[in-house]
């Protein structure tokens, strides 16, 4: 039996690192959460390091602003990655631990607190790093990803529009 628990949480280990270096190398930020909580922060004027790499040019990003957002980008990349792994580890031995027979209801609060606290942290740490990102940036940049912004709002609203417009289209039809 332990044996297998021991196999089992290895290999839980092993798939999380490894689909954390894929994410790590398809440029994402970590746990899709966080990916979502990056997109919901650039409309409150918080652009995550992609997007403003993608703009660089569109927003006139110095050499020195590129490097410094590649660089703090890694970084926060390699922090995510590791607090994230460290909660999923966390949370394996919560599992673990719901498992016996006899819980501790203390120590089963303590380690609920200790997750709560590391997800807080983790959200804290991402925010930081937007707003340091952000600070990077001039007000005619910023200026520019809004304008870039409002169009692309734009766009999708008429995306929609004409998407409504077409299923409309169909249901008379039929």
């Amino acid at each position: 039996m332990i044996k297998k628990a021991t196999i089992f949480v290895m290999s839980a280990l092993l798939l999380i690192s490894f689909s954390s270096l894929l994410e790590a190398k398809a440029g994402s930020p970590g746990m899709l959460k966080h990916m979502k909580q990056g997109i919901r922060m650039a409309e409150k004027n918080l652009f995550p390091a992609q997007i403003l790499l993608k703009l660089k040019e569109k927003i006139n990003l110095t050499e020195g602003q590129v490097r410094t957002i590649e660089k703090m980008r890694d970084a926060h990349q390699e922090s995510t990655i590791r607090r994230t792994a460290d909660i999923k580890v966390l949370e394996l031995k919560i599992g673990s631990y719901m498992e016996k027979e006899k819980i501790n209801r203390g120590k089963l609060e303590k380690m609920l607190r200790e997750v709560a606290a590391m997800k807080t942290d983790l959200t804290i740490a991402n925010i930081n790093y937007l707003l340091d990102l952000r600070d990077l940036l001039t007000p005619e940049q910023i200026k520019e990803i809004e304008s870039i912004k409002s169009e692309m709002k734009q766009r999708r609203m008429e995306g929609r529009s004409h998407k409504k417009e077409a299923i409309r289209e169909r249901l008379r039809k039929h």
